[in-house]
């Protein structure tokens, strides 16, 4: 047996036949085409695996370095997925391995935390993982009415790149791309791809529901103004003909008020499971972000073995990195977390959660 190791160049194809026959054994496709950016040579020495000499795969684990841009800064996030053991060598610790080697390459890499997404909760936290982050699900109305306002709507995959590009561009928050990634996305099976044109045929909106094996009936990538993100929903639900819901970071208020106005049903929950990888340089980060908020007296050092949080002389310590990852990605409030003074609980909940958000595209 040997690894975990990063994977080697000639054995990509039995790799992701691997991935497939483990992961997704009734699809059509393969894994790597879900996973166009992640699971692709450029991306080799952060795949992590453990193989049998006489050459049969037994885990893995894929990482795929983000660079993330929101209002509180830049941030290097170290997604993960693709975790898989072999029926026949699982309970042996196999997982847990090639996922310590993905975190350590991520360190590697200058991650400031990693994420995954998942739902053994139990599994993960014994590894350092915490749930955090918010985001909310809305589940739009197959009678939602909203103005077409001479718009031309279009579901099809054949969009130009750097149109896609161009609307995204325009979020306050979501990971670093280019027209090349976003042709490589709009590959991806299983996906449809809504899109708006005005009478000049630019690209007013989009929106994408499904990707490969996950996310269907999601729509976890969209763009474009509210006005013209309305009317291309409605679009969406009826060429569907079925239930639709949307992904949206909680903070695109004036999105989330105006989808709830035309009959939207709204449910809060979290972006991912997050364990913070280098807590110096993170900390410094959400401190520059804490003075731009005009909360220059914030206290968020790690010191001997826990975590320092508060505001002028109210601190707080703990050495739970949970704590962490729930009041700065939320979805705790400070108040929450400790019996804080109202003005240390008002200026963190002025600051926290930060706007962090992951777009769908980019999850591994």
């Amino acid at each position: 047996m040997e690894g975990p190791r990063p994977l080697h160049e000639h054995e990509m194809g039995d790799f992701v036949q691997f991935l497939s026959t483990q992961l997704r054994p009734q699809s059509g496709w393969s894994i790597a085409e879900e996973y166009p950016l992640a699971i692709h040579f450029s991306n080799l020495n952060n795949v992590r695996v453990i193989r049998e000499t006489d050459g049969n795969f037994l885990s893995a684990a894929v990482m795929k370095p983000l660079i993330i841009k929101c209002p509180a800064g830049l941030f290097k996030a170290a997604a993960i997925g693709s975790v898989v053991t072999s029926p026949d060598h699982r309970n042996k610790g196999l997982s847990t391995k090639v996922l310590e080697a993905c975190i350590e390459a991520g360190r590697d890499h200058g991650c400031d935390f990693a994420i995954l997404w998942t739902n053994l909760y139990d599994f993960y936290r014994k590894i350092g993982f915490e749930l955090g982050g918010v985001e909310v699900s809305l589940s739009i109305p197959e009678n939602i009415q909203a103005d077409p306002a001479g718009l031309r709507f279009m579901q099809s995959n054949r969009v130009d790149p750097e149109a896609i590009l161009r609307l995204y561009s325009q979020h306050t928050t979501g990971s670093i791309r280019t027209g090349e990634d976003i042709r490589k996305f709009l590959q991806i099976p299983n996906s449809r791809v809504y899109t708006a044109w005005d009478a000049e045929n630019k690209l007013q909106a989009y929106a994408v529901e499904g990707k490969g094996a996950d996310l269907d009936g999601y729509i976890h990538e969209w763009g474009g103004g509210v006005s013209k993100l309305l009317p291309l929903l409605q679009f969406a639900v009826k060429s569907s003909k079925r239930p639709l819901h949307l992904i949206s970071p909680s903070h695109a208020q004036n999105f989330i008020r105006q989808l709830k106005e035309a009959g939207a049903t709204e449910h809060s929950g979290v972006l991912g499971m997050i364990k913070i990888l280098n807590a110096p340089n993170f900390l410094l980060k959400i401190k520059k972000y804490a003075r731009a908020m005009n909360a220059e007296d914030t206290v968020l050092e790690p010191r001997d073995g826990k975590y320092y949080l508060g505001y002028k002389s109210e601190i707080f310590s703990t050495d739970a990195e949970a704590d962490l990852v729930r009041l700065i990605f939320g979805p705790l409030k400070a108040s929450q977390l400790h019996p804080f003074d109202k003005e240390t609980s008002e200026t963190f909940e002025k600051i926290f959660p930060i706007p962090m958000w992951v777009w769908g595209w980019d999850s591994v």
